[in-house]
């Protein structure tokens, strides 16, 4: 790797060849970003259709995430194909209205908030071990597919209550529908030829409005009915500013129950598809983590408060999401020259914050490729960067939803890992493939043996 230019005088940040990558990029963007900054170093100006300015060091990382929101900002075409089915939702808002979403909804996910949600989470969960254990061990299912069933039956049980059942399927399929990734030419079509009569972007509003008939729908039921539920609609609907004493109007709750139903679920899904993947190919950490939860749990499902208890589960969580972070990268919006390590990066640059190849820094992560949670220790004494680890982003913008989400992960590997051996089906090619998140790109197969039968 390049040595980073320390001179007080900035210079044009090192540059690939026009349209290089033109063939191997899209196969597999995480892969060919780390690519870049291993040959080019920590601030590469990467040319091809527009330029893209790659930071892979924590302390720009650190600069870009932790500055004000005017500075650094989500207008990039990723985050406007977003915006077509979010809205304005935390994601892909920016600005006075993100800070005042923010500063609204942050008490909805503190741990005291979302520490009683262990056990809908666990009810959930149990409900799917009951309906594996009655496979054979010649069974295949698609660990992907099971994974976002559970976690999409979470968000929508924790978000509506009982009030999902009945729409659960359908929003399911539409979520499917409207989960456009930012990377293909029709995304790009739909954004910015949304009048041309494509039968995607025809498949994408349908499915749209249906969405909306149901989240309306659900949200106008619950303000009409005056029940309380205790969930998170609950809270979207008596959120208030302090200041003005207001309330969100429709379509913002309706833009911020749509974000959270889409990106609460596909995060955690393919976080622990991924981390069941690890497991099955590292039997010694897999051997670590059932006997501390056999040792813990003695059989039962965890609760919220033993998790304190189970310290390696949480170091294997946290060093599978280094390797396959979910959200893979994000991107920004200059809005003034910057410097980056001795860079020039002009204003209206679009940055690429690639969150895969800073796992990997040399500089903070030795042996990049090897599973390993104890990295994660808290007897590891090594120096690291705080911006060397952001699979939840980093800064004011880190997302609200991280503590649910590693409570759901670590209650799920908690409930199943003890019950089910789980190996890859024979002839299975396990690859990645970056969407909007980092998911199987040929799916995740899987074969599983109850724990009791399987050999040690």
């Amino acid at each position: 790797m390049n040595e980073r230019v320390s001179s007080p005088t900035p210079t044009e940040a090192p540059s690939t060849p026009r349209f290089y990558g033109l063939r191997t990029a899209p196969d597999d963007r995480p892969r060919f970003f780390q690519h870049l900054t291993e040959k080019w170093g920590d601030v590469v100006r990467w040319r091809f259709l527009f330029d893209v300015y790659v930071l892979n060091h924590p302390d720009d990382v650190k600069r870009v995430l932790s500055a004000p929101p005017e500075r650094f900002t989500k207008g990039t075409t990723d985050y406007r194909i977003l915006s077509l089915s979010l809205g304005r939702g935390l994601v892909t808002s920016d600005g006075p209205l993100w800070a005042h979403q923010r500063k609204l909804m942050q008490p909805m996910f503190h741990n005291r908030s979302i520490n009683p949600f262990d056990e809908p989470i666990n009810r959930l969960t149990s409900a799917m071990a009951a309906r594996w254990a009655g496979l054979s061990a010649t069974d295949t299912l698609f660990m992907e597919r099971e994974m976002a069933q559970l976690t999409f039956e979470v968000v929508g049980t924790t978000l509506f209550g009982a009030d999902i059942k009945q729409h659960a399927a359908d929003i399911a399929e539409v979520l499917e529908s409207i989960n456009v990734s930012t990377q293909e030419v029709r995304s790009f079509l739909l954004l910015m030829l949304p009048w041309l009569p494509l039968p995607h972007t025809r498949r994408f509003n349908r499915a749209l409005k249906k969405l909306d008939d149901i989240v309306f729908g659900l949200i106008n039921a619950r303000r009409a009915s005056g029940e309380r539920h205790d969930d998170i609609l609950d809270r979207l609907l008596e959120a208030r500013d302090e200041d003005s004493g207001e309330g969100m109007d429709e379509q913002q709750i309706r833009d911020e129950v749509v974000t959270l139903l889409l990106a609460g679920h596909e995060t955690s899904s393919n976080a622990l598809a991924w981390t069941f993947w690890l497991l099955s190919q590292h039997r010694d950490v897999e051997a670590r983590l059932v006997a501390e939860l056999n040792a813990v749990l003695d059989g039962r499902p965890a609760a919220s408060s033993d998790l304190a208890q189970l310290p390696y589960l949480k170091q294997v969580v946290q060093e599978s999401m280094r390797l396959l972070p979910p959200v893979w990268a994000v991107a920004r919006l200059t809005h003034q020259d910057e410097v980056f390590q001795g860079y020039r990066v002009p204003a209206g640059a679009y940055l690429t914050i690639p969150i895969f190849a800073i796992h990997r820094h040399p500089e903070y992560w030795p042996d990049p490729e090897r599973f390993d949670p104890e990295r994660f220790s808290p007897h590891r004494t090594e120096p690291r960067h705080s911006y060397s680890y952001i699979p939840f982003s980093a800064g004011p913008r880190t997302c609200i939803g991280a503590s649910m989400a590693m409570l759901e992960i670590q209650l799920v590997i908690a409930n199943l890992l003890p019950k089910f051996r789980m190996e890859v089906a024979p002839g299975a090619r396990i690859e990645t493939a970056a969407k909007v998140t980092l998911t199987p790109k040929y799916g995740m197969p899987m074969r599983l043996t109850p724990r009791a039968a399987a050999q040690p």
